[in-house]
């Protein structure tokens, strides 16, 4: 019965524990039935044996807890594999057999409001009616009262609002909530939090509010990896006008952040959907590495693209209707339900849509450009939970979440997280020992005709493609020896200076089929970078 008065005292203070339970034990062990309870530091209560079952099964509930996630543990205590080699052998000479289960019992989460103003007290109702332990900070003795704030089991008070949120303890499970009634206080609980481990810290205000108290922290030296952890002006857009509807709004926020949600409505959602904005051949390298990890691709494109690698581009599908680069299959779609057909048949649909005005409907986890326009043509963050942006012309932290370092070279692939790509170098990276002679462009405008084919072996002082501007036809040729690895699509309308040839000087023909190296680091990048947002979301941070 102690183990249970003890679990009891730990729920009330809020503490997280686990209940080792032997639930199935054959042949010779140590306890045949027993119970154990476990605390987060790893002391313990009751036994189930002792030994080095007991100190494993310490050592997972360890771990249990700090995933807030049951488990079953089986052992075998005779230093041999089980059966069904699931079963971990553990140095014992028992002989015997034992599964125990670690069920956790974590505490609920902890929400800090400072301000217990109007607003204040409908986000501690609504906090408190969806379980979560509420802790108010407030610098009026006289109304930040136990009376007045019932649901509050935890009250901070002092007339000097730096000893109250100094009293507040604060660990890496605390949700902090600010929403004073004055923006000195705001900012002065914001300055005292920002620095902390909070698992979440949101301040309640306007944008303009918000943006005023950010470049104030800014220019005073705060981080800008602790800026970004601030999450301001909190709240879901739900149009919220009232005390009680911005506390829905915001109550909303904090669990879709808990559960690593983006709070997209349920209907017509697919929770693993993901946009790229392009679908040249570095986003179809993209696309075909989302794919391959189990996400749905949706693919934006303007009316004419440009792609040169068109034999690995699925924005060929704009054009033919349908493309296909290894084994993926891309359909140009009119709308949205052209989208859910074309999702359904497991083919990556692609809309022209170069404004991105389905972002919205569409709802995706994610949102990639992959234009590769080396400037940011319209994406920003909060366009989609994790938006990225691919080579220079954007900002993580600014106006993206991530960039990926797309120029050749040892940073090739890298996620940035916080700053900007290495500027255009303007020089076509190095394949085969060549690198500027190896790319063609148009010496003039006009209409591009063809004369070479993506895979044709050509030599130095070739045709590969001709241009029919104001002065007649002009042929251009090949610099080098090599496969015409990439040619722009004939009829397009091309300016002076465009780049619309590639003739690779390894004469490897698999080349012209498949995404390149520089497209699978890239697309690899864009994975880890929406799993480390993804993770960032969870943590709430």
């Amino acid at each position: 019965m102690e183990i249970f008065r003890k679990a009891t005292e730990l729920a009330e203070q809020n503490a997280s524990f686990a209940i080792a339970t032997i639930i199935e034990s054959s042949g010779s062990t140590p306890r045949g039935k027993a119970k154990m309870l476990v605390m987060k530091d790893g002391s313990t209560l009751g036994t189930i044996g002792g030994g080095v079952v007991e100190a494993r099964v310490v050592q997972e509930a360890c771990k249990a807890i700090a995933f807030d996630r049951s488990v079953v543990l089986d052992y075998s205590l005779d230093s041999t594999t089980g059966s069904g080699g699931s079963t971990e052998s553990l140095p014992m000479v028992c002989g015997g057999a034992m599964k125990v289960f670690v069920e956790v019992f974590g505490g609920k989460p902890r929400i800090l409001i400072v301000g217990g103003g109007h607003v204040g007290l409908h986000i501690a109702r609504a906090a408190a009616a969806v379980g979560y332990r509420v802790a108010i900070v407030d610098h009026r003795p006289g109304y930040a009262t136990t009376e007045h704030l019932p649901m509050a089991q935890e009250l901070y008070v002092d007339d000097d609002i730096g000893k109250a949120l100094a009293a507040a303890p604060v660990d890496a499970t605390t949700l902090v909530v600010i929403a004073t009634s004055a923006h000195a206080s705001d900012e002065q609980a914001v300055r005292y939090y920002i620095g902390k481990n909070c698992r979440y810290l949101g301040v309640l205000g306007s944008r303009r509010k918000v943006r005023i108290l950010v470049e104030r922290l800014r220019a005073d030296g705060i981080p800008e990896e602790q800026l970004a952890r601030l999450r301001a002006p909190i709240g879901l857009d739900l149009g919220a006008e009232t005390p009680e509807e911005i506390a829905v709004s915001v109550v909303a926020e904090i669990m879709a952040a808990l559960a690593g949600r983006d709070a997209a409505p349920l209907s017509g959602r697919d929770g693993d959907l993901i946009v790229v904005r392009g679908a040249g051949d570095l986003a179809t390298g993209t696309i075909l590495r989302l794919r391959a990890a189990g996400f749905r691709v949706v693919a934006l494109e303007i009316e004419r693209p440009t792609a040169i690698r068109r034999s690995v581009s699925l924005s060929e599908a704009v054009y033919d209707g349908e493309a296909k680069v290894e084994g993926v299959t891309a359909r140009r779609v009119a709308d949205l339900a052209g989208v859910r057909v074309a999702l359904a048949e497991g083919v990556v649909p692609i809309l022209v849509d170069p404004d991105c005005t389905f972002v919205a409907a569409l709802a995706p986890y994610a949102l990639i450009d992959a234009t590769i326009c080396k400037r940011n043509t319209g994406v920003r963050r909060g366009m989609a939970p994790s938006v990225i942006g691919l080579g220079p012309g954007f900002e993580a932290g600014g106006d993206v979440d991530a960039v990926i370092e797309t120029q050749r070279g040892h940073d090739l692939g890298r996620v940035i997280l916080s700053g900007i790509a290495a500027p255009d170098s303007g020089t076509p990276g190095e394949i085969g020992g060549k690198s500027g002679e190896r790319v063609m462009k148009a010496p003039v405008a006009g209409i591009v005709e063809q004369v070479a084919v993506i895979g044709d072996v050509v030599k130095a002082g070739d045709p590969i493609i001709a241009i029919r501007g104001s002065g007649g036809l002009v042929n251009v040729t090949s610099s080098i020896d090599g496969i015409v690895r990439g040619v722009i699509r004939p009829g397009l309308e091309v300016p002076a200076g465009m780049k619309i040839a590639d003739v690779d000087p390894r004469v490897r023909p698999e080349s012209c089929l498949t995404v390149s190296d520089k497209a699978r680091a890239i697309a690899g990048a864009v994975l880890e970078a929406i799993l480390v947002l993804k993770g960032r979301v969870k943590r709430g941070s």
